[in-house]
């Protein structure tokens, strides 16, 4: 099968490659994928702009959704042909006190998808069937591979946020994900979400409008500290969610948080903080870092999609074969599209 390959720890050593189709073991299930989800950090590994080592040669893609197209001799409860999407964890140990309290996403031994386990840029992918998921009948296997971003939005607010109905929730990079947390924080009962975004986030800003966000900021022409600051009582957000992740947005983050409120990070930033922290003291202010999502986070978001009350249809913009995927890179580097989904190819 062709699969696209991370092949080297070095800038722009990515390519497709014929490679066997997986192996199974009794637990496992061979996936037979439909669609796969172009994640911002898959452009990021092909550039070398990570904080974290790849382990090379690798298959890139870990937001997929397909159907079963094997079962292992230990699998119960599935059958083949099922429309299925599968949690991120390739691997993870299943006794350490993390996966016995269903904290498995930072298990140790936890191996992800297209980073540390052959993901989904291939026409199959060995799945594990303790991570797979059932599509609803009213979500399409093309929403269904979108599937991912979601959880981790809903991960991000409704576990690690502490969003009161009437807040005031500050978003920082209207991405998927950032899009994705507005429609969270709405359905939490936030009554002012701000979407912060910069020059080449226009269209997506108005897309975050349709989510539910109440203003929306191009910090490239307008300062948003002043704005914020300028809401309400005057002291700001009582969440910030930063998307983006890097040092400016974390400044930024703590300039319009309030006092007692909370920074949600989502984002990775491979740079250095080079400014104080200490208005974390000062403001007695929660620094929340949040990864990754667990089976239930996926169980609820997919009866969000299933009711849409979350529709991902409008965030996808662009469907392309696999051998495209370097043009799914430099448009979702160039902001032209925003979610983009890609379909294997023999």
């Amino acid at each position: 099968m062709k699969a696209v390959v991370k092949y080297d720890n070095v800038a722009g050593a990515t390519e497709v490659r014929e490679v066997p189709v997986p192996e199974i073991g009794p637990d496992d299930v061979l996936v037979k994928v439909a669609y796969i989800g172009v994640c911002g950090s898959d452009p990021h590994m092909h550039h070398n702009r990570v904080s974290y080592k790849v382990n090379v040669p690798l298959i890139l893609g870990h937001e997929f959704s397909g159907t079963i197209e094997k079962l292992g001799a230990n699998v119960k409860g599935w059958a083949v042909g099922e429309a299925v999407t599968c949690e991120t964890h390739a691997d993870y140990c299943g006794e350490c006190v993390m996966c016995r309290t269903n904290r498995y996403q930072v298990c140790r031994q936890r191996k992800g998808f297209g980073f540390q386990a052959d993901g989904a840029f291939a026409k199959y992918v060995k799945v594990p069937s303790r991570i797979l998921h059932k599509v609803p009948a009213g979500v399409s296997l093309k929403e269904a591979s979108c599937t991912e971003p979601v959880c981790v939005a809903y991960n991000a607010l409704a576990k690690n946020s502490k969003i009161m109905p009437g807040d005031i929730v500050v978003i920082i990079g209207p991405g998927p994900i950032g899009i994705l947390c507005t429609k969270v924080a709405a359905i939490l009962g936030a009554a002012d979400i701000v979407v912060i975004g910069t020059d080449g986030d226009e269209e997506r800003l108005e897309i975050a409008k349709k989510y539910g966000a109440t203003m929306t900021i191009n910090s490239s022409k307008q300062d948003p500290v002043p704005v914020i600051m300028g809401m309400r009582d005057g002291y700001g957000a009582d969440t910030v969610v930063d998307c983006a992740g890097f040092s400016p947005t974390l400044k930024l983050s703590m300039d319009v948080v309030r006092p007692y409120g909370q920074i949600t990070k989502i984002g990775w930033g491979p740079g250095p903080v080079d400014f104080s922290l200490d208005p974390l003291i000062a403001k007695v202010v929660t620094l929340q870092g949040t990864f990754s999502h667990t089976w239930d986070v996926w169980e609820k978001s997919l009866v969000l999609m299933d009711k849409k009350i979350i529709d991902v249809s409008a965030l996808i913009t662009h469907e392309l074969p696999l051998d495209k995927w370097a043009e799914s890179f430099e448009l979702m580097e160039s902001k032209q599209g925003l979610k983009i989904v890609l379909t294997p190819i023999d």
